[in-house]
């Protein structure tokens, strides 16, 4: 489905002309159908995904960096996700092995998720993005009386993202380094499994392990590999697997603080 297509907001009326305390949320799909995709409260700002789209490249501009490159775009009907990176912005893991900056945003026209636009990493070898809710800002929109003043969210998204990237990003790849230098034992790998990655069901699990043992290293961060590969680069991406992502991503991390 075309995640730039018209959408409307209409009341919601009973049989007797009651007014419903919900608001329908329709898109008009690639036949030119209206489609309902949610119910939202009168008060739920519901924002298109072109003016998401602009907002994230109007602080990718504001950064002064010249070559951004267009990741990800995700659309399932309700959930939106729009990704983008640069080379300039680049820390090392170790010698030789690197990974970029990028910028991420989130819609949804269904209510489950907020606008909002943060940082990731990338790993240039495989293009696998890392994203996480412990390392890299986020920024909420918020709105007032149902409008949002764009200029003033703009700027203190850029402001709470953009100055601190080289460092923040500096800092998660010296994590990813130390995942680097763990080799996974048997019993490593089930410690991670209950204590850190449990939340996998045995579908999204035996997916990973297949991708870890039979095409990464078998390190630390070569498991954080596999589950970012498996849940980024999903031929048929669900919104499961970007929650499954910065689930997978946020667990190594806090494996690595209990590695000396």
């Amino acid at each position: 489905m075309n995640p730039f297509a018209e959408i409307e907001v209409t009341p919601l009326f009973y049989r007797d002309g009651m007014k419903s305390q919900g608001n329908s949320v329709r898109i008009r799909d690639d036949e030119q159908v209206w489609e309902e995709i949610g119910v939202v409260s009168p008060n739920y700002l519901l924002v298109h995904n072109s003016k998401v789209k602009e907002t994230l490249d109007t602080i990718a501009d504001k950064s002064n960096i010249n070559d951004w490159k267009e990741r990800k775009v995700f659309f399932d009907g309700r959930r939106f996700i729009y990704a983008i990176t640069t080379d300039t912005v680049q820390a090392e893991i170790a010698p030789g092995d690197c990974i970029r900056f990028g910028l991420i945003a989130y819609n949804s026209y269904d209510g489950s998720r907020a606008l909002s636009v943060g940082a990731y990493a990338e790993h240039l070898l495989c293009s696998n993005g890392m994203t996480s809710d412990m390392y890299f800002a986020r920024f909420t929109f918020r709105h007032q009386k149902g409008n949002i003043n764009w200029d003033e969210e703009t700027e203190k998204a850029f402001t709470s993202i953009m100055p601190q990237s080289k460092e923040r990003l500096v800092r998660f790849a010296s994590v990813l380094g130390k995942l680097n230098r763990k080799v996974i034992t048997l019993m490593d790998l089930k410690y991670l499994r209950k204590e850190f990655l449990q939340e996998f069901n045995s579908s999204s699990w035996g997916k990973v392990m297949d991708r870890y043992l039979l095409h990464e290293k078998h390190n630390a961060f070569g498991l954080l590999d596999a589950c970012t590969r498996i849940f980024w680069q999903n031929a048929k991406p669900s919104v499961t697997d970007y929650r499954n992502n910065t689930y997978a991503t946020d667990g190594m991390i806090n494996f690595s603080q209990r590695l000396n």
